[in-house]
């Protein structure tokens, strides 16, 4: 293997590895793959402290003890590795980077990205063979000159032909109908000219198409197709498609983290700017959780693999992207149908313009704009942007639809426990009544609320933990009774444990004897679980769940952001529930309220004429997640919530809300603003056709570049931040 010292020190040692033609290193690595195995061979010299490679600069750090005999035996080490062990050809002529994951969990290209990619270079092709043939087209005779003029064209007509039989009226009739036009006066010159114009102009789609697919494969390159991995004190490679869960994977400077697990061996700082969108590196030491996508800037880690391929959370983030043509925007649907519907309007202007002028050349330049194929361009580029751009800052938005009903929010509706909250409770205090103990309450609430995935449950369990209360499951089986409590039975006594309303209203508890330690507990904010056995209250458990600290800044943002109203919901007392509103700046409040009125009050404020935005992340709130227009759940919520959601928060952060609402406004701006654009400039070009002022290249020309124009303006949502100035200032 070729190298160049480019560093030295006397312990220290930088090479830059040369590349051999046929293989190639890019921004993502050699080839997107895992570094060179040198690196192990060089720590097995006796001396060698480290041995580290940098993928995206191609160089090895080496340090040793400064011994001379060391220095030469690394650097002969380096020179007769094996190529095969350093690097890997490109993945094919084009030095293609392998998108984030195939379906199925597999490295390299999808079904449907192949396909894409086989387009697009048919596309390509088929623009460089009708050039070909509009230049060399005027050396032949005349009937030659024609029929290569029709070989050329034939694609077009036998979609127009297509379309006809099918009943529709679009843009390919509209293009064979151009052509045809200019052949029907024998102007074969303009007809290979137009052909070859439109084949550009499928080009430019499929290219941009094709740029959009390696932006997304960029912006979430998901792994190198090597990981390192330890097993028994050994390390080796395998692919990443072969990894399993509980796989304990190395992972060490200028490489990608191949799975979503937690760090059990050494400190790295780690770029996440794929995830979150975040420049600059944080530290990730034991303890703490990676994901896959984000890379090791320096450092190195071991990591215990929790979930691998198309779980991980990157790898979801990309499905939701790729699918959500299927969820299209209103605006979207409504652009392509009202696209559609201008080409018989387009015919009759044309019919039109031959009628009052008799020219065949001004009836094909008129011909030969449309509207459709702009629109349906650079519209889904502009959601497709979108989505990428606030998954980036932490907001998965699972459609296009709901980027556009973001956008439009105006009421945002907020669930208070572990929403505006942080979502780690902890128990303050354990009060009980009738001759029971603080810890056999303690002790067995935590028996019971261990089965269920709620903060406050989590933070009973621990509370006990803590206290070194050890519960045996001697309880029947534990109903969940939503919103209201647990209910089961501990040695054949009857436990219930849940809010004032469901032992005191429901289930009809005499709670008089804890009313001085409610009133003063509701006072300081606090939230309390009645713990109530064999019909007697025995216990309450007071719990401190203070506010986030980014909830300040969240709802003065909001109130900035041009909304008419902001709600919080919650099932605690009137009291805590005031307390968290007044520090908060909320007027509209509503507390110890039931999921059946949760969706009730979105009800009502859908049918007040607002389009609400619920944020939650509690069994409780998936009912009124559903219901609203946009259904927002937070990383930690329960299962139910998160599948029930229209939008995810990844990190659990409040203000990607704000950000995923700025983008999707710009997003929704951009997409009104290329509308405008579109039907301007085609809309000049009819009226400079039907005039005689454009010939029908000209038109075909323009068509093309506007298409291509409002596409890159499209493309443009990507760069845009998410803290963008507030839209309205006043509340």
């Amino acid at each position: 293997m070729k190298f160049t010292i480019i560093h030295e020190l006397p312990d220290r040692l930088r090479v830059n590895l040369i590349i051999p033609k046929g293989f190639s290193i890019n921004m993502d690595g050699i080839n997107g793959i895992q570094p060179p195995l040198i690196p192990p061979l060089l720590r097995g010299i006796k001396g060698v402290v480290s041995a580290t490679f940098n993928n995206k600069t191609g160089n090895l750090l080496i340090r040793h003890n400064g011994d001379k005999g060391v220095k030469k035996e690394v650097l002969k080490a380096i020179e007769i590795a094996p190529l095969g062990l350093c690097l890997k050809k490109a993945v094919d002529k084009g030095n293609l980077s392998h998108p984030p994951l195939a379906k199925g969990g597999k490295g390299g290209f999808s079904k449907g990205e192949k396909g894409g990619f086989k387009r697009y270079l048919q596309a390509k092709k088929a623009v460089i063979s009708s050039g070909a043939r509009l230049i060399i087209s005027p050396l032949f005779p005349l009937p030659i000159r024609a029929a290569i003029t029709l070989y050329g064209a034939a694609p077009f007509f036998k979609k127009g032909i297509k379309a006809l039989l099918n009943r529709n009226l679009n843009v390919d009739v509209l293009d064979a109908a151009a052509i045809g036009a200019a052949m029907g006066i024998g102007d074969y010159r303009t007809a290979g000219a137009i052909s070859f114009l439109l084949k550009v102009g499928d080009y430019l789609e499929e290219w941009t198409k094709d740029k959009s697919r390696k932006m997304l494969t960029h912006a979430f390159q998901i792994g190198d197709e090597y990981t390192w991995v330890r097993k028994n004190g050994t390390e080796y490679t395998i692919r990443t498609s072969e990894l399993k869960e509980e796989d304990i994977v190395v992972v060490r400077t200028g490489s990608r983290i191949p799975v979503d697990g937690v760090v059990i061996e050494g400190e790295a700082m780690v770029n996440q700017a794929s995830m979150t969108g975040e420049p600059l590196s944080v530290m990730k030491r034991q303890g703490l959780t990676v994901y896959a996508g984000t890379a090791v800037d320096e450092g190195s880690i071991v990591v215990k693999a929790i979930d691998i391929g198309n779980e991980t959370r990157i790898a979801k983030i990309v499905r939701v992207i790729h699918e959500s043509e299927t969820l299209k925007a209103d605006v979207q649907s409504h652009a392509e149908r009202l696209a559609d519907r201008l080409v018989p309007y387009t015919f009759l202007l044309s019919g039109l313009t031959y009628t009052i002028t008799g020219s065949l050349v001004r009836t094909a330049s008129v011909l030969l704009v449309d509207y459709s194929c702009a629109i349906k361009l650079s519209t889904p580029l502009g959601i497709m942007s979108g989505m990428i751009n606030s998954a980036k800052r932490g907001a998965v938005i699972k459609g296009g639809k709901f980027i556009e009903r973001l956008s439009k929010a105006n009421v945002f509706v907020l669930d208070k426990t572990g929403t505006l909250t942080e979502a780690s409770p902890s128990v303050i205090d354990v009060i009980t009544f009738n001759g029971y103990t603080k810890d056999y309450v303690l002790k067995h609430a935590a028996c019971v609320e261990e089965h269920f995935p709620h903060p406050v449950a989590t933070a009973i369990v621990n509370k006990a933990k803590d206290e070194g209360l050890i519960h045996e499951e001697k309880h029947s089986e534990v109903e969940y009774i939503a919103a209201h409590g647990i209910a089961s039975y501990i040695s054949g006594k009857r436990i219930l444990v849940g809010s004032r309303h469901f032992i005191h209203e429901d289930e009809g508890i005499d709670a008089e004897i804890a009313k001085p330690f409610i009133k003063e507990f509701a006072n300081r904010g606090l939230s309390m679980l009645y713990v109530a056995i064999d019909n007697k209250l025995a216990g309450l458990i007071v719990i401190e769940d203070p506010l986030r600290k980014e909830a300040f800044e969240f709802i003065k943002r909001l109130k900035n952001s041009c909304i008419d109203k902001i709600v919080m919901l919650t099932g605690d007392a009137d009291t805590a529930a005031r307390n968290a509103a007044d520090r908060l700046g909320i007027k509209d409040y509503y507390s110890q309220i039931l999921p059946d009125k949760k969706t009730e009050i979105i009800k009502s404020l859908k049918n007040d004429g607002y389009t609400v935005a619920m944020v939650g992340d509690g069994i409780n709130d998936s009912a009124a997640i559903a219901h609203a227009d946009v259904g927002i759940s937070m990383k930690h919520g329960a299962d139910i919530a998160k599948e029930a959601s229209d939008i995810l928060l990844l990190d659990g952060s409040l203000m990607s809300i704000i950000e995923a609402k700025n983008i999707s406004k710009k997003t929704m701006n951009t997409i009104k603003q290329n509308f405008k654009y579109i039907v301007g400039i085609n809309s000049s070009l009819i009226f400079l056709s039907f005039i005689g002022l454009s010939t029908p290249a000209f038109s075909a020309f323009m068509h093309n570049a506007s298409t291509m124009l409002s596409a890159l303006n499209s493309l443009k949502i990507l760069k845009e931040k998410g803290n963008l100035e507030p839209y309205c200032r006043n509340y």
